[in-house]
């Protein structure tokens, strides 16, 4: 489906979110990944007003001139990414949380595929890695996938921005309320590495519960083999190029479903 041999062209502009001094140990490797992808034509770094630590952390990335760092204050994930809109000179969008990282071509992978399918939106799969960026399981990723691995037109994010008032789930709320109006499609390879740490803004929510204990029961040797072969196991049985849509998204649903009803 993809070809592989197509000019490049830089026109995916990466909007990285890096609002709390959790992300400062993971940071480098995060901008380094995103920066290294053939299609990336720009790069805007959001990070907290006050912050101190940045120059020294991004060392010498900060010399590439694709990369924009915008200060702001706190705000919600979904604020800061909407924010970020006005910056935007891409016709595409990928994001990525200060402390995931994206596998090689990430991107690049998505681009082609976008056309292949004629996709306005294309997610992808995920491995989970621990803070010292060991894999530590496969991720199933068949209802939603993760932020950190979306690639989406600008002009789609402009016309449904996320919800600004929501602390967490924004990227769920989203997803229900464009069922029917965005094109979106499922890239099933693993494209995004995605962080399980103690301290991020997600790690109250159900689904990040399960992550942290896969992966903390993937840390005890005579376990971390049996967890890593059988959660390959599981996402090569249920690959495919679409998403499957619940009828009850989980513990967040009521509210989701009260938010959308207040702004419809």
């Amino acid at each position: 489906m993809l070809d592989e041999n197509q000019d490049d062209c830089q026109d995916v502009a990466a909007i990285i979110t890096a609002m709390t001094d959790g992300e400062e140990p993971f940071l480098f490797e995060t901008v380094e990944a995103v920066l290294a992808d053939p299609v990336i034509g720009q790069v805007v770094l959001y990070i907290e007003e006050k912050n101190a630590w940045i120059d020294r952390v991004i060392g010498s990335l900060n010399e590439d001139l694709r990369l924009e760092i915008v200060r702001e204050p706190t705000a919600f994930p979904g604020a800061v990414r909407n924010s970020a809109l006005k910056y935007i000179k891409m016709p595409w969008i990928a994001y990525c949380d200060g402390d995931d990282v994206w596998c090689e071509g990430k991107a690049f992978i998505q681009r082609r595929w976008a056309d292949a399918t004629k996709s306005d939106f294309v997610g992808a799969d995920h491995v989970l890695i621990n803070e010292d960026s060991q894999v530590r399981a496969f991720a199933l990723a068949r209802h939603i996938p993760m932020t950190s691995s979306w690639l989406i037109r600008t002009e789609t994010m402009r016309q449904h921005p996320f919800q600004n008032s929501l602390l967490s789930a924004q990227d769920g709320e989203w997803w229900i309320r464009t069922r029917n109006i965005v094109r979106k499609s499922r890239c099933p390879k693993i494209l995004l590495k995605y962080r399980v740490r103690s301290g991020s803004v997600s790690s109250s929510t159900p689904s990040k519960k399960r992550k942290t204990r896969i992966v903390s029961l993937a840390s005890l040797p005579i376990l971390r083999g049996v967890i890593l072969f059988f959660t390959w196991c599981l996402w090569l049985a249920t690959r495919q190029e679409e998403y499957v849509w619940l009828k009850v998204w989980g513990q967040q649903s009521r509210s989701i479903n009260t938010c959308i009803k207040e702004n419809s």
